[in-house]
């Protein structure tokens, strides 16, 4: 069974992002669907949470440095696990040496509610700002508008 996001519009129901999309080009023509309703997290919120992410990232400059020969890059996935942890949304596990492992908890829809993501974003914001942006941005309210300005582009 899968799982598809829809986001009503005047003119109906529409797939979310582009995984819900291709789901709904393989259903032919005239398919009747059963459906479970239930109303997920605001997606707008949901992209702004990746505006503020993608921001503190274009700032973000870390220092050069090697491993084993090997030059490091910056890589946004692991910049957005990072600070995913730092918020405090994650699960330690053991490796096979015993040392632990620290692994970000999803922020998939159907893993979070909408308030728990709300929390989720106020962490974020304050570590992005500590961590990345106080040098940038007069505070965090200018930091928060110029999120609210990346999300009308």
């Amino acid at each position: 069974m899968a799982k598809l996001n829809l986001v009503k519009d005047i003119s109906g129901l529409k797939p979310l992002g582009s995984d819900d999309l291709d789901l709904m080009q393989k259903v032919p023509l005239g398919s009747l669907l059963e459906c479970d309703f239930s109303q997920k997290r605001n997606p707008k919120f949901h992209r702004k949470f990746f505006a503020l992410l993608n921001l503190g990232y274009e700032y973000w400059e870390p220092e050069t440095k090697e491993w084993r020969g090997h030059r490091a890059v910056k890589n946004f996935e692991v910049y957005r696990e990072q600070i995913t942890i730092l918020a405090g949304y994650f699960e330690a596990t053991y490796n096979l040496d015993g040392s632990v492992k620290v692994r970000a908890k999803s922020i998939s829809f159907a893993n979070m509610d909408e308030i728990e993501f709300q929390e989720l974003y106020s962490k974020v914001l304050d570590i992005t700002w500590n961590k990345v942006l106080s040098g940038i941005f007069a505070d965090k309210q200018q930091l928060e508008n110029v999120v609210n300005q990346l999300m009308n582009f």
